[in-house]
């Protein structure tokens, strides 16, 4: 999990990933990196804080297995600025989106 660096994740905030998630989503993370750096460079681009994406990693690491295209679509469907307000209120916002 040490690529989290690169998006300025300290040792400690990914120690919390890592006791937060079983070891096979933080596996599936690993084999993945990738698709998450991805997701990651996505969401940075939609300026959704990184703060708001560490707690994704915490709250809603799901996210992580979507595809960037799958986010893409789905975000498509939600008025862009209110979205990200509300994501970075509060990342279970994510609860209401369909995928």
């Amino acid at each position: 999990m040490d690529f989290l660096k690169e998006y300025n994740f300290t040792e400690e905030e990914i120690n919390e990933v890592l006791n937060a998630n079983s070891k096979s989503i933080i596996n599936n993370i690993i084999l993945n990196k990738e698709n998450v750096c991805e997701i990651i460079d996505y969401f940075l681009a939609l300026d959704l804080e990184q703060e708001t994406i560490k707690k994704m990693f915490k709250l809603q690491i799901g996210i992580f297995f979507k595809t960037k295209k799958e986010l893409i679509d789905a975000f498509e469907e939600y008025e862009m600025e209110s979205i990200i307000k509300s994501l970075n209120y509060d990342v279970n916002t994510f609860d209401l989106i369909e995928f």
